[in-house]
């Protein structure tokens, strides 16, 4: 065999090896693959596991990770925020001229949420859709309200509802991650 071809058969023998390495040496999601076994399964079971999941694995992955900065239990305590707010608030929407008006409510933990998170949402909405978006807190909550010229926007919003409208925006994954990373946010 050619002196160049054998250099080059052992390049990639060595390039295929090196894969195998990483591969064996990344951390495993929580899946019956993970104990050797194969599986469809693609979600760990619980839907703030696997966000913390995905997000473990994405930081894992880069190389350029700063682990001194990290910060998964900033997302967690997000990510219970959220919970908080979509399973245990309650909402009232009102409409009136141009504007629809939303009121959270709830005490305890969940008052605390709705008050971290219905202005930190309020804020990156302003502007959505040609929306103007401001929220106003309460002793007992916290009042978002969106206006627009549009009827057609306003039956939107209200179809969307109190919870519907909260997954809106393109920034949910970046900020997730921002936040697992360190990263001073405007919005938290």
């Amino acid at each position: 065999m050619n002196r160049s071809i054998q250099l080059g058969v052992v390049a990639i023998a060595a390039i295929g090896a090196a894969g195998w390495v990483r591969a064996q040496e990344m951390p495993q999601p929580h899946t019956a693959a993970h104990a050797g076994k194969t599986s469809e399964l693609t979600q760990p079971g619980q839907s703030a596991f696997g966000a913390l999941s995905e997000v473990v694995m994405l930081l894992q992955a880069d190389p350029s990770t700063d682990w001194s900065k990290v910060d998964i239990t900033r997302l967690r305590n997000h990510l219970v925020d959220m919970d908080e707010v979509v399973m245990r608030a309650e909402a009232r929407i009102d409409e009136a001229g141009d504007y629809v008006r939303i009121t959270y409510l709830g005490t305890g933990r969940t008052l605390e949420a709705i008050q971290r998170m219905i202005p930190a949402h309020g804020r990156m909405m302003d502007g959505y859709a040609g929306w103007k978006s401001s929220v106003e807190l309460q002793s007992n909550g916290a009042t978002w309200t969106i206006s627009s010229n549009s009827a057609r926007e306003r039956t939107r919003i209200r179809a969307l509802g109190a919870f519907g409208l909260l997954t809106l925006g393109s920034h949910h994954g970046p900020h997730h991650l921002a936040m697992a990373r360190g990263q001073q946010l405007h919005s938290h």
